[in-house]
C-alpha cells in the first residue's frame, strides 16, 4: 500500500484527483487539493525523510495538513523524529489539528498557530519544506537557512526551474515569487548551497546545504 492510499485509508474526508482538474488538462500527477502538494511530491519527500532519518523536520505553511501527513507519517514510521509545522489561518490550523489526530501523528508533529515571520525555531533542523506564500518563501529561506545542519536539504515549494525571474505580462518581472535576494544568490554562487529542480506541475526547487566532508571537485589533486 502507497503512502497515499495509506492516508485515504486513515483519513476517508480525503479525496484524490487528477492534478488536471485545476490545470484543464489531464495529469500524470494527482493531489488531494489546488493548494497543498501534488501526491507524487508527498510520496518523494517521504522517501527522503525514510532515507534520511532526520531528527528534526520543518514545515511553513501547514495549510490542511496534507503535507505534514506525508512528512509526519515518514517519522512515525522511522520511529523518530518530529515536524514543526507553522500556520496562520486559524481555520486552516483547526483543520489540520483534526487531520493529524485522526492520523494519529498527534506524537510526531507539532502544530504551531501563528505567522512564520514571528516563529523561532530552538534547534536545527534536517529538512525544511517551504509552502507558505509564495512572496514570503525567499526571505523564509534567510530566515530559515542558519537554523539548517550541514548536509540538510530546503524545498521550496510552487517554484520552477526558472526560479520565476522571469517577465510576466499582468503582474511584472518575476512574479509571484519576486527577484532572488543577493543573500541567496552569495549562497549559491559561493557553493555553500547548491540548488536542484523537479519538473512537478506546481514546481519544486531543492537547496542542498553543502557539508564540510563533502568531497571538493575544485582542489588539486596529490
Amino acid at each position: 500500500m502507497s503512502v497515499t492510499e495509506n492516508i485515504k485509508r486513515l483519513d476517508p474526508t480525503l479525496e484524490i484527483h487528477n492534478e488536471g482538474e485545476w490545470g484543464g488538462t489531464v495529469s500524470e500527477f494527482s493531489a488531494f487539493n489546488d493548494a497543498g502538494l501534488e501526491a507524487e511530491v508527498g510520496e518523494f519527500l517521504y522517501g527522503l525523510i525514510r532515507l534520511l532519518k532526520p531528527d528534526r523536520v520543518l514545515e511553513t505553511g501547514t495549510h490542511v495538513g496534507v503535507g505534514a501527513c506525508y512528512l509526519g507519517k515518514a517519522l512515525q514510521d522511522n520511529q523518530k523524529g518530529t515536524l514543526d509545522t507553522i500556520e496562520f489561518l486559524p481555520e486552516l490550523h483547526h483543520k489540520a489539528v483534526d487531520r493529524i489526530k485522526r492520523m494519529g501523528l498527534e506524537y510526531r508533529v507539532n502544530l504551531y498557530l501563528q505567522d512564520v515571520k514571528d516563529f523561532e525555531p530552538y534547534g536545527k533542523y534536517d529538512l525544511i519544506l517551504l509552502d507558505t506564500e509564495p512572496q514570503t518563501r525567499f526571505a523564509e529561506f534567510l530566515k530559515f537557512y542558519p537554523y539548517l545542519n550541514d548536509g540538510g536539504f530546503i524545498f521550496i515549494h510552487d517554484l520552477h526551474r526558472h526560479m520565476h525571474q522571469i517577465p510576466n505580462e499582468e503582474h511584472g518581472f518575476a512574479w509571484p515569487f519576486g527577484t532572488i535576494p543577493s543573500a541567496l544568490e552569495e549562497l549559491v554562487v559561493g557553493g555553500q548551497v547548491r540548488p536542484f529542480h523537479f519538473t512537478t506541475p506546481r514546481g519544486l526547487a531543492g537547496f542542498y546545504k553543502s557539508h564540510p566532508g563533502d568531497y571538493n571537485f575544485g582542489k588539486e589533486k596529490p
